[in-house]
């Protein structure tokens, strides 16, 4: 088979609850994960040995360092392949912005070897070296939106209308790592764990309905507080989306992505507002 050239597409997290921090040092989460259009653009190659990995964004690692490499090398074990492949990633998806795009990247890594080399490896075993690899690449090889619980590795496919959406990235990328320590540290401070109200069905419900209220309690997430408070420009961003007639806006995973649910009526774009605060804007929507 020549060579592959596929979409690694970004996601957003529909409401992100987070529990609190278990024994293995993991937190529990309950989020809808849903893919988009924005994608990186990722071309793979057979070559005789080794694996070569580069990019064009000179924020993004090459070699060893990318989770394109690791995947690359952990398909190769799995398979027991004794050949090579060759990696170049066009990156699209704002790098710590939130949106999976590392991630992404890992699970077209291993969908595309699998095709590549006349599929040696069932999905379920697929999503299982993914799981080794980041708590949200299996819920890339899930072809469409999923529900995700435990640390992300209890996936299940669910339905979902088509949704357009604004991703405001700031510029800047958040720290996953720094997120969870910050949001356990505001709750030793006194502030409540909150309960999980996530529900497809719900949020379909209220998208159908055009219910705001309903449909923002389902995009509530965990980690606002504590993001918001240190980066107080990315809460001005959801104030922004919302006073111009978003239907909901939220954080995409830790951050650093806003995003609003647009299109409604009387919905009027603030991308130019939000430029002029140092915001990157892009009109995408669910696949």
């Amino acid at each position: 088979m020549p060579g592959l050239v596929l979409k690694s597409r970004a996601k957003v997290n529909l409401g992100l609850w987070v529990g609190r921090r278990r024994a293995d040092g993991f937190h529990d989460i309950i989020t809808i994960i849903a893919p988009v259009e924005l994608a990186d653009v990722i071309g793979i190659s057979r070559t005789q040995t080794g694996i070569e990995v580069t990019c064009d964004s000179p924020a993004v690692p090459s070699g060893r360092g990318n989770l394109a490499h690791q995947a690359a090398a952990a398909f190769m074990q799995a398979a027991q392949v004794n050949a090579g492949c060759r990696i170049r990633i066009a990156k699209r998806i704002p790098v710590g912005g939130g949106l999976g795009g590392g991630s992404s990247n890992a699970a077209t890594v291993l969908a595309g070897l699998n095709r590549l080399f006349d599929t040696p490896l069932s999905p379920r075993r697929l999503r299982h070296i993914g799981a080794s690899l980041g708590s949200d690449v299996p819920a890339f090889l899930m072809n469409g939106p999923c529900i995700a619980r435990g640390r992300g590795e209890k996936l299940r496919r669910i339905r979902l209308p088509h949704l357009d959406l604004l991703l405001c990235f700031p510029g800047y990328p958040i720290s996953t790592a720094w997120a969870y320590t910050e949001l356990d540290r505001l709750r030793a401070d006194g502030q409540g764990l909150t309960r999980p109200t996530i529900s497809p069905k719900i949020l379909r419900a209220g998208l159908r309905r055009n219910e705001p209220d309903t449909v923002a309690a389902q995009l509530s997430n965990s980690f606002e507080p504590a993001v918001f408070r240190r980066h107080p420009a990315l809460g001005r961003a959801k104030e922004l989306l919302l006073r111009q007639g978003a239907l909901a806006a939220s954080l995409s995973g830790s951050g650093s992505t806003v995003y609003g649910l647009v299109g409604t009526k009387g919905w009027k774009d603030p991308m130019a507002a939000l430029a002029r605060s140092g915001f990157h804007c892009v009109k995408t929507s669910t696949i």
